[in-house]
Order: C-alpha cells, then sequence, then structure tokens
C-alpha cells in the first residue's frame, strides 16, 4: 500500500526543467542577439505545446568569445545540470563547443566543409559577381588545404580561375608580390576571424577589393570590420520557397530572420526531439539520437552529418554593412501565409520596359564561348599608355565610381561588355548569346574569357579589340590584325550631357546583381531603368563601332550609299543599333573569305595573301 503511494506521488509529480545550455559570445548587440531570439522562440513553442516528456524547456546561457573559453563555459553548463548544449552560429566557436562535449554532453551545431561549401562559392562569383579571377587566402588547416586543391582542380565553373592561393600569415610582402603577377577581382578567406581580420586590416587596408568569407572566418573580429563583406553561411528562413509559423511570427516582431535566427531555433528544437526520442536525458542516448535524426528545419530537411558532427543545412551569401548581416543570394522571398510557397504570390505589376534595353542580366561576357574554325573578336578594356580611359569615362558619365566599390564598377562593365558583344554578334548574323547558326552566321565570333597560352595558339586567327582612348575625329580604328573603339570619342561626342545623376553608388548594386525585385518599389524601378537606359545605349555605340572595325579587318571598305549599312563611314552618328546592318556587298564578301558556320573544311578560308605577313 505504501509502495503503491509512493509510485502514485512520483508519476503524478511534475518533471524538473529541461535545461538547454545555450553558448553565446560576449557581443548581445550583433548576431548573437538574434540567435537569442531564436532560441527563446522555441522554448516558447515548445512549451506551448507542453514541454519534453512532461517537462518545461529552460535557457542557461554562457558566454564564450574565443575557442579557449569555450571548455570552461562548458563545465559551467554541465555543473548546471543541463541536458545539452546548442553551440554558437559561429563556425570556429561551434567546432571548439564540439570538442569541449565529447563524451560529456549532447552538443547540437552546425556546419558546413569546403565541399558543402564550394558550389555554393562558385555560383556566387559565377551568377551574381560575374566574375572569373579568384584568390584564396588560408591558414594551414586540412579543411583550408583541401579547399584550395578543390578551387585549383575543377571546383570554379569555367572561364573562372583561383588565380593564386596563400598563407594567411604571409603578410603585406607576400600579398603585394601575387598580386603583381595576378590582381584578382575577389579574394575568399578561409581562416579564423582574428586571423582573417588582422590581414584585412593590415594589409587590405586602403584595398576596395571585393571579400568572401567561409564559414570559419566569420565572427565577431571580423563581423566587427568596417567593411562590406560577403559570407557563406546558413540560409535565413526568408529565403526558403515556404514560410514556416516561426517566419511569420518573428517577421512580425522583429523583421525577416537575420544571421543566426534559425540555428537559434532549429538547435534548441532538434536538441527536444533528441530528448524525446531517447525516451530520457541519459547523455549518450541523447547523442546517438541527435546522430540519427533527419531534421526538420524551418529551413527545410537535412540531415547530421557524422564527419562532422553537426548539422549540415542548406547554405546561402550573406552581405554584411555596418555590422549587420542580412540575406544576399538567393534573395529574401514574399512572406506568404504559413504553409505556402512563395510561388502562390500576386505576379509583379510591374516588368522592365523593353525600350530601354534588355533586363540587366539577359547576357553574360562568359557565355561568348569562342569558336572553333572562326576567326576570333577578343574583346578587352585596354590597358595599354593613353587607351586605358574606360574607367574615367564610365566615371565621368555617371557610371562608375572611381574604384570606391570595385563591385558596382565590375558589374558596369560587364553589363555594357556582354551587350555590346551581343548586338555585335548579331550584325555577323549570329545569335545574341554569340552562337553561331549553321548556313546563316559569318565565321566571325566573339569573346572576351580565353586563357593566355590559347590566345598565343591563336596567332593571326585572332583579333585584338580594346575598348578605350580618344580620337580627334573617329570611334574607332583597324590596324591590320587589331582594332580599338575609342570610348572616350563616343563617350564626350554623343553622351557626356546624358551622364548620369547622381551617380553610381554602393545602393545602385542591388540593380546590377539582381538581388532587387523589379516591381517593388516605383522609385527604385526609375532609378534601375535610368541607369540601363545609358549602359544600353553607350554599349550600342561601341557595338556598331567595333562591327564597324572588325568589318575593316575583315576586308571591307566604307560604303556611302546606304545610311543603315554598319560600314557607312557616319554610322556612328544616330543610327539606332538595332536598324544598322551590312549591307549585300559587304556581307559577300565576308562570306567568301570566312565563310559560313556549317560549311565544308576549306570553305571560307583565308588565301596566302589574306593573311598577311
Amino acid at each position: 500500500m505504501i509502495a503503491f503511494a509512493v509510485s502514485f506521488l512520483a508519476l503524478a509529480m511534475p518533471q524538473e526543467p529541461l535545461r538547454v545550455g545555450v553558448l553565446v559570445a560576449d557581443r548581445q548587440d550583433g548576431g548573437d542577439a538574434v540567435f537569442v531570439r531564436g532560441c527563446k522562440r522555441a522554448v516558447e513553442a515548445q512549451n506551448q505545446a507542453g514541454g519534453v516528456a512532461g517537462g518545461k524547456l529552460e535557457l542557461v546561457f554562457e558566454a564564450a568569445a574565443t575557442p579557449a573559453a569555450v571548455a570552461t563555459a562548458v563545465g559551467k553548463l554541465q555543473a548546471a545540470g543541463v541536458v545539452g548544449v546548442v553551440a554558437p552560429p559561429a563556425a570556429w566557436l561551434a567546432e571548439a563547443a564540439r570538442k569541449a562535449t565529447a563524451g560529456k554532453l549532447p552538443c547540437v551545431s552546425f556546419a558546413a566543409g569546403s565541399a558543402a561549401c564550394a558550389p555554393v562559392l562558385d555560383r556566387l562569383v559565377e551568377k551574381t559577381f560575374c566574375m572569373t579571377r579568384v584568390a584564396l587566402v588560408r591558414d594551414r588547416s586540412k579543411d583550408a588545404v583541401e579547399l584550395g586543391k578543390l578551387l585549383g582542380k575543377g571546383g570554379l565553373t569555367a572561364p573562372t580561375t583561383l588565380l593564386w592561393e596563400m598563407e594567411i600569415g604571409g603578410g603585406a610582402k607576400a600579398f603585394a608580390k601575387v598580386v603583381e603577377k595576378d590582381r584578382p577581382e575577389v579574394i575568399v578567406f578561409d581562416a579564423e576571424p582574428p586571423a582573417v581580420a588582422a590581414f584585412v586590416t593590415q594589409v587590405l587596408a586602403a584595398d576596395p577589393v571585393v571579400l568572401v568569407l567561409l564559414p570559419r572566418a566569420f565572427g565577431e573580429a571580423t563581423l566587427a570590420l568596417p567593411r562590406r563583406l560577403f559570407v557563406v553561411h546558413g540560409l535565413s528562413p526568408g529565403c526558403v520557397p515556404q514560410t514556416s509559423q516561426f517566419r511569420a511570427d518573428y517577421e512580425r516582431d522583429h523583421g525577416v530572420p537575420g544571421w543566426g535566427a534559425a540555428e537559434g531555433f532549429e538547435g534548441v528544437m532538434a536538441l527536444a526531439k533528441a530528448v524525446a526520442a531517447a525516451n530520457g536525458r541519459e547523455p549518450a542516448a541523447v547523442t546517438a539520437a541527435l546522430a540519427a535524426a533527419t531534421w526538420e528545419g524551418i529551413r527545410g530537411r537535412y540531415a547530421f552529418d557524422k564527419a562532422l558532427g553537426a548539422g549540415l543545412p542548406p547554405l546561402g551569401v550573406w552581405i554584411v554593412e555596418e555590422a549587420r548581416p542580412a540575406p544576399y543570394v538567393p534573395t529574401v522571398v514574399p512572406l506568404q501565409a504559413v504553409g505556402a510557397s512563395a510561388g502562390t504570390a500576386v505576379p509583379e505589376a510591374r516588368k522592365p520596359q523593353e525600350q530601354v534595353g534588355e533586363p540587366f542580366a539577359t547576357w553574360r561576357t562568359r557565355q561568348f564561348v569562342p569558336e572553333d574554325g572562326a576567326q576570333w573578336v577578343l574583346c578587352s578594356w585596354a590597358d595599354d599608355g593613353g587607351y586605358a580611359t574606360s574607367a574615367d569615362d564610365l566615371q565621368q558619365l555617371g557610371l562608375g565610381t572611381g574604384g570606391k566599390d570595385p563591385l558596382v564598377d565590375h558589374l558596369v562593365r560587364e553589363e555594357i561588355m556582354a551587350r555590346v558583344m551581343a548586338i555585335a554578334s548579331t550584325k555577323f548574323g549570329r545569335t545574341a548569346t554569340g552562337a553561331g547558326v549553321t548556313g546563316q552566321s559569318l565565321r566571325i565570333a566573339f569573346t572576351m574569357h580565353v586563357a593566355a597560352k590559347e590566345r598565343e595558339k591563336r596567332k593571326l586567327r585572332s583579333w585584338p579589340a580594346r575598348f578605350g582612348g580618344d580620337h580627334s575625329g573617329a570611334g574607332g580604328e583597324a590596324f591590320g590584325t587589331f582594332c580599338r573603339v575609342y570610348t572616350t570619342f563616343i563617350r564626350r561626342t554623343i553622351f557626356q550631357s546624358h551622364a548620369l545623376t547622381p551617380p553610381v553608388g554602393p545602393a545602385d548594386r542591388q540593380y546590377l546583381d539582381g538581388t532587387y525585385g523589379f516591381g517593388t518599389d516605383l522609385a527604385m524601378d526609375k532609378r534601375s531603368e535610368l541607369i540601363r537606359a545609358l549602359i544600353n545605349s553607350y554599349a550600342g555605340s561601341m557595338a556598331l563601332t567595333l562591327a564597324h572595325e572588325v568589318g575593316h579587318l575583315a576586308g571591307l571598305g566604307h560604303v556611302t550609299d546606304d545610311p543603315v549599312e554598319i560600314m557607312n563611314v557616319d554610322e556612328g552618328s544616330g543610327i539606332d543599333y538595332r536598324d544598322a546592318k551590312f549591307g549585300a556587298g559587304s556581307w559577300a564578301i565576308m562570306k567568301e573569305r570566312y565563310g559560313l558556320v556549317g560549311d565544308k573544311p576549306g570553305k571560307g578560308e583565308k588565301t596566302k595573301a589574306d593573311k598577311g605577313p
């Protein structure tokens, strides 16, 4: 009878609270504040559902700003009787937490090795930045060394190339030496935050080059850097197609979930579910349940990676400006009803106007691939002598920042050159992507990204076309084996009176990189189209000048009896580039000399006299 009473009382008594340890860095007003919000919302949701095994959840916080401090913090949490630990969102601290809790406490953390980061980095450089020249600064860790090997051997989509890699301890002299040989467009960092912050401060303080940090390189030290950063890290719940209850509640109170919100929420929920699956709080059983679980997170379904000892969530890229990480790519999707997908949203009411040219990102310079058997026209911005004027031309037109924002400057150049090659290609019977059409396209093809060794092999089968410089009375000139397009002449005689005001700046990046959704804001739409109109017109004039000079290289002379003929000596004086074309006589000459795509071998090959000296 007494035994029964004791058993009954034991069943009736409420369970002890389930204490969850949470490691945070010292800085509570930065990324950790968002992380803490995520943890607290998970506790609220779980307790509203009845807790875990009859017990309510409680959070116990301990600060650990460095890996050395993590072990001490874990000891305090263990003494506090926590059932497990949720690691901080900063990857380098999460790694320390996994080591400190091993064999002692279950630990929920998130990680992404180089194999997982490489495709995200590749897409960022290829599709968003539209760059091809990458450098890697890393430490000696195994994962960082392996990343260098991966990027150097097929981890980047051609023509993107890993120019060089260097150890982060090399300093300013080592950096200057490698940059003297090859200047990168973007530098990737894979090292611990304090080392990265020191390198950027000491070596790159006055260099505005684009910086991308892999997860291990992002922490309090790099967050505090006074410059724009791009960070590969776990995806924000605001960027997934389906709206979760967490996102709806969080966004109602705080806006789009920031860096660390998902890690906090999913970390606490994963630990709570593991306790339930283990049917108890015994550390080994809970750890085993974590490792066996498929995590149904607010960013989708993913699994525990046994090799990493952590969850491997979907990855995205964040942009850090003024110490505030925000989702970058993929972009934030509209907030829908809980459970609904973004695809159910009402279509945009406004679309980009075709009258001012194709929308941004329609064409990319990398899509113009050299065609075997064709005469190549190798386009480049002039960097020789007094011809390297294109940066100044763009700045005077309001289309350049003068080097203050390299990403904006690069994307403007990318848009211009891609449009130049697309328009010029169509004049030679090709598609706007540069592809040849059998029986219709001349075997003259435009490209920009060709390796130095390949250029040397081509020799007289390629014509350099250099963009820059001025002339007293012409937009371009042909010199037998190469040609020039004088960007200054075209700018000052046609477009200077239409210079953009105010000039492009950091805020305009979103139009050029595709992260702004057209139709979102009327004033921003107008700004986007104003920039696009000037870029498109400037590129159109360059494209007609290029086609004219390539016509000369192909053996054509001037034509005076057809106002829309590309070889008319006045072709730059006002013809709409959509209307300009080669006349029948000019086409026949080029067809005879170079043939059409699909011709039998030998057709259109140059004679000995045509080849020149």
